[in-house]
């Protein structure tokens, strides 16, 4: 890629960008495939994917095994965003922008479901972000925290054109960093045997194969957001490339980099392992910056989405506003994660805040599959929008409840432990029946679909004078 390029354009008036969930106009439509994929690739190079490859031997699995269940779960994983951009030229609008045509009246659950995991992958990112400043620096884990969210919140609060350039500087500098980190490694010496399996079985194989799973596919929800200004004339097939190898190569290359560095990270704090690993002095410092900056280059992706996803929920204030007030409730969930064991708490809150996107990615299949196209909000009688806010809410609702019995998390083998009826809601099918292994991702994709399309097709039948049209939302508004 040619650095002296500009990517995106520089319009003075665009300075701070105020569009929220209405269509973006034809006349604004810039950009291309390789620069959406570009920003996936700086988002994913983070120490929180890092720290996913450690887990395969705390599961007890060897190094074959950890590799293998990395590299399932992430061409896996990434299908679900991969293929959810494909909306945001055709549409130009937003994944909320779209959900009120899909949701009707239940967008605002869409919404705050959507804006909590943003949240917490922003939480989850920023607690690598304070180790690493106070690994280099010795600055406090608490002060560091708070630069992580001054540089995201000022990044996403002046939106898509500034996020873009900022994401194309930190893939290289992101980029440069763990190929450091890299080199190290392999000087030092890979030794699979000294990963060896200690007790893993298939449900701990399938265990991981879902952490790395959900780690890409909790993006999908976010990606229409980072393709909505892309020309409708844009390549589906090489936007869907673009966005697909972006996340699966960075995720693959930082997990396997976690594992393959696994026995120098150990500890509660894995970012003062990796300076040490470094030897410290000024190299390991300039590592320690380059992984702040992809810190905040993975929270703001986060944070921007956050702003618009509330906007579903029904807050009328300006987008920037919105997605500056995120990072409040962000800090909070940052603060409870470093008061925890960041092992346990981390698979519990990535798990948990991403399971319900299996059913809704399931019903945006459906809707797709059917239409080609989410209907617009304003393209249906007053019955059939009543029809998609109840069909849309009781698959989401339901979906994540019978997919919650096939989790894994430790969460739920502590309320088994505890003897708390909820455990039988929690995994118990996992514990009982699939030594383990989480297939609450698969059994949500294919609930969400099954229940909204039965609703769907129950409410035409009962109302039989009733038709929908099926035309694309067209783009028909600039700027708010």
């Amino acid at each position: 890629m040619n650095l002296s390029d500009n990517p995106i354009r520089d319009r003075g008036r665009d300075a701070i960008e105020w569009a929220g969930l209405e269509p973006i106009a034809h006349h604004d439509r810039h950009g291309t495939a390789r620069q959406v994929g570009v920003l996936w690739f700086a988002a994913q190079l983070v120490p929180s994917a890092v720290f996913l490859g450690v887990l395969g031997p705390q599961f007890g699995l060897g190094f074959g095994a950890s590799l293998a269940a990395i590299v399932l779960g992430n061409l896996l994983g990434a299908l679900g965003p991969a293929a959810l951009c494909l909306s945001g030229p055709r549409t130009g609008t937003p994944t909320l922008g779209q959900a009120r045509g899909l949701f009707g009246g239940s967008t605002w659950l869409v919404g705050l479901l959507a804006a909590l995991t943003s949240v917490s992958f922003i939480a989850l990112g920023a607690v690598f972000g304070g180790q690493a400043l106070r690994a280099a620096f010795g600055l406090p884990q608490g002060a560091g925290i708070l630069l992580v969210f001054l540089v995201e919140a000022a990044v996403s609060v002046l939106g898509y054109e500034m996020l873009h350039r900022f994401e194309r500087w930190s893939a290289i500098l992101g980029a440069c960093g763990f190929l450091t980190v890299s080199v190290v490694v392999v000087a030092k010496g890979i030794d699979p045997g000294a990963i060896a399996g200690t007790g893993g079985t298939w449900g701990s194989f399938l265990l991981l194969t879902a952490i790395t799973f959900g780690f890409a596919f909790g993006w999908a929800h976010n990606a229409p957001d980072y393709s909505r200004y892309l020309p409708a004339t844009t390549s589906s097939t090489g936007l869907f490339w673009a966005t697909y190898l972006g996340i699966t190569l960075a995720c693959v290359w930082m997990e396997s980099l976690g594992l393959a560095a696994a026995r120098y990270l150990d500890g509660s704090d894995a970012m003062a392992a990796l300076y040490d690993l470094m030897g410290g002095s000024v190299g390991g410092a300039l590592v320690m910056v380059a992984m702040f900056v992809g810190v905040a280059a993975n929270a703001a992706v986060a944070q921007y989405s956050a702003g618009l996803q509330l906007m579903g929920v029904g807050i009328t204030l300006p987008r920037p506003l919105v997605t500056a007030g995120v990072a409040l409730f962000a800090f909070a969930l940052t603060i409870y994660l470093v008061s925890g064991e960041l092992t346990d708490t981390f698979s519990n809150v990535l798990l948990m805040s991403t399971y319900w996107v299996g059913p809704f990615v399931g019903v945006w299949g459906v809707v797709w599959l059917r239409r080609r196209s989410a209907p617009a909000p304003t393209d249906a009688s007053v019955s059939a929008w009543r029809s998609r806010s109840r069909a849309g809410a009781l698959a989401l609702v339901l979906g994540y409840l019978v997919a919650l019995p096939f989790s894994s998390t430790t969460a739920g083998a502590q309320l088994a432990d505890s003897g708390s009826p909820l455990a039988v809601l929690c995994g118990s099918i996992s514990r009982h029946l699939l030594d383990g292994a989480d297939l609450a991702y698969p059994v949500g994709i294919l609930a969400g679909a099954l229940i909204y399309g039965a609703l769907v097709r129950t409410s035409r039948t009962s109302r039989p004078g009733v038709a929908e049209r099926s035309a694309p939302l067209e783009p028909t508004g600039g700027h708010a």
